[in-house]
């Protein structure tokens, strides 16, 4: 038998085992194993007839220690050979241990501690030796001489003489707090089995939900990317961003930094970067992987924004099966649909707070409704009031209020009275003579209208202003996802050779397919009607676009329209024809068609798309209001004869 003794006070020695933390103490048995590369450990708590606990043990079948090397692990403070280790060294797992005051941890656990170790001597043969301790001199640590056996390799952890605080360790929740622990270490490691008073600590037998991400992280030194595993527990285990290797072995723990009302997680971080910053991870948000532990969290908050979505989706369900919820049909208007989803959000988020039976349940909704679609500010009194809500429940219900859609409703108004007061300020410079006989086409309506193309249809996107075929062309290709045949595009010219200007090009994409549809418009002056000249203008594009085998392509259907307030006797029969849709004077192969259009037709068409708004806002745009807007919008770019008080 032979003593080794730690330098230092008692009190600080006492202060390293937190004494009143035994699960923490049993978590850092359980780690010390996985870093010999046991594969089975059983910790067991023996419980006397009162309920009292006796004893704690803690079993594992890794390489234990020798015993020439017992006297270095138990009389230092520091040093831990496990930060220049870094891995195992046979199953390479990435070690957890680093301070080298782990075997302190175990005084939480009994006031009288052993360590049975059975491992593989120099010569070959397996040795066992037995290290004691006690609290009352806790520098001091007795190992015995090596007794050679024929035992397999491993360590068992007794402590004797319960310490104050170990009753703890049978509270229905430490194996559930474990689990969480060593959940990703076990989900990497299939082979690794871990007991807990005879039960297997499976995660996925506790907790609620697992998902994972890949992160994004731009390293360049060759490791895997970083993955971010989310567990969701059944109860509160304590909220952590854990640091872990790949294995999923934890380094260290950061605060998850998000809101998440009503879940209880631990999310896991996998990347092997962190093991060389091991160091360093305390400080890891002013490190140069703050950057990663920010997209980390933005990863996190994206998970339980689909998993509010998810939990939202079956309480309606639920509520429409039970007959309680207050709507019947889908909402027909962008209001209505606003008008549901602040119900439906402030409704789930209150919703353990509804009365238990189903009519009270259909009332309170109904009630909640009401106030939603005609008193909307008055929504917080009145729950506060009818629920008498906890503040954690207050505070999530006002930032909910804050951040619903009754802003985008606003700005959705404003944005339909802007459209509104512009189609007004639209017929003023198409029709009225004064004005309409002075504006410019290039200058003053183009410029204007590169910016309001909603006016030809909400789906449609700019893609090219005043430029030449060529850069419609260039637009197309990179729309399809194409690239011209040797890296340059041919140009593309006209019939007679010229090069030709396009005033506007939009594009939209179909829904649910790879198809696309191009609108190129060709404006006119309002003073200007359409006749053969310009029809030929127009023509002469579309004829450039269906000769030239670089636009080609099955899946892009293309619209040609000369657009002006008026047009000649014979364009208007073209445009009227029988067989074709009106506007439309002419169709030809490969999903091309070319229009002739007012801009009577156009206007109409807004109106028709915002009446419903026009009414509900009681909006009727005056001529002020339109010169206002221009003046606001439009005002480098307004014709003199509008801009002149």
């Amino acid at each position: 038998m032979r003593k080794v003794h730690i330098e230092a006070k008692p009190d600080h020695l006492l202060r390293l085992a937190r004494l009143k933390d035994p699960v923490g103490a049993v978590t850092e048995m359980i780690w010390n194993a996985l870093d010999a590369e046991a594969c089975h450990i059983s910790v067991d708590i023996d419980i006397n007839e009162l309920g009292g606990v006796e004893s704690v043990s803690v079993t594992d079948n890794g390489h234990g220690m020798p015993n020439a090397s017992c006297g270095g692990f138990f009389g230092g403070l520091g040093g831990s050979w496990k930060i220049k280790a870094k891995v195992s060294s046979e199953l390479k797992r990435g070690l957890h241990g680093r301070s080298g005051q782990g075997r302190l941890r175990a005084f939480a656990l009994g006031e009288q501690v052993r360590w049975v170790t059975v491992a593989q001597a120099l010569d070959g043969r397996a040795e066992r030796t037995v290290i004691s301790g006690a609290i009352d001199r806790p520098a001091d640590f007795d190992i015995s001489e090596p007794d050679y056996v024929n035992d397999s390799p491993g360590t068992r952890v007794e402590a004797l003489v319960p310490a104050d605080f170990v009753t703890r360790l049978v509270q229905d929740d430490t194996a559930q707090q474990l689990a969480s622990t060593f959940a990703p270490f076990l989900a990497a490691n299939p082979d690794v089995r871990i007991t807990y008073q005879g039960k297997l600590l499976d995660p996925a037998t506790v907790w609620a939900d697992m998902a994972q991400y890949p992160v994004p992280w731009p390293d360049f030194s060759g490791l895997a990317d970083p993955l971010l595993r989310v567990i969701e527990w059944p109860k509160d285990v304590g909220r952590v961003l854990a640091l872990c290797d790949d294995n999923g072995v934890v380094l260290d723990e950061v605060p998850p930094g998000i809101q998440a009302p009503g879940y209880h997680f631990t999310a896991y971080l996998l990347w092997d970067g962190f093991v060389e910053r091991r160091g360093d991870l305390p400080l890891a948000e002013m490190d140069e992987i703050a950057g990663l532990l920010e997209v980390a969290r933005e990863t996190l908050r994206g998970h339980f924004k689909e998993r509010d979505r998810e939990r939202r989706a079956r309480l309606i369900q639920e509520w429409k099966r039970e007959e309680v919820y207050p709507y019947s049909e889908e909402p027909a208007e962008p209001a209505q649909a606003v008008e549901r989803q602040m119900f439906d959000e402030v409704a789930t988020t209150i919703a353990r707070r509804l009365p238990g039976s189903q009519q009270s349940r259909k009332t309170t909704l109904r009630l909640l409704r009401e106030i939603i679609s005609h008193d909307p500010n008055g929504l917080y009194p009145m729950l506060d009031e009818l629920f008498r809500l906890p503040q954690s429940e207050q505070e999530e219900l006002k930032r909910l209020l804050q951040r619903t859609s009754l802003s985008e409703v606003i700005k959705a108004t404003g944005q339909v009275a802007d459209r509104l007061d512009f189609v007004a300020a639209l017929k003023k410079l198409v029709f009225e003579p004064e004005v309409s006989r002075t504006v410019k086409e290039r200058s003053e309506l183009h410029k204007i209208l590169e910016r309001e193309t909603w006016i030809f249809g909400d789906a449609y996107g700019l893609m090219v202003s005043d430029q030449s075929l060529d850069a419609v062309l260039d637009r197309h290709l990179k729309a399809l996802g194409r690239e011209p045949e040797g890296g340059l595009s041919d140009p593309v010219r006209r019939e007679d050779g010229r090069q030709g200007i396009v005033d506007l090009m939009l594009g939209r994409a179909h829904r649910g397919s790879a198809g696309r549809e191009h609108l190129v418009v060709e404006l006119k002056a309002p003073k200007v009607k359409i006749g053969q000249t310009e029809v030929g203008q127009i023509k002469s594009y579309a004829q450039a676009v269906v000769s030239d085998p670089q636009f080609r392509d099955a899946r892009v259907a293309w619209d040609f329209w000369v657009l002006s307030t008026e047009m000649d006797d014979v364009v208007r029969r073209d445009a009227t024809a029988p067989n074709r849709p009106p506007g439309c004077i002419a169709e030809w192969e490969g999903g091309v068609r070319i229009w002739a259009r007012t801009w009577s037709e156009i206007i109409d068409d807004c109106e028709d798309r915002l009446h419903f708004y026009r009414d509900r806002l009681n909006h009727d745009p005056a001529t002020e209001h339109a010169m206002e807007y221009l003046k606001r919008v439009h005002g480098t770019v307004m014709p003199e004869t509008v801009a002149r008080p």
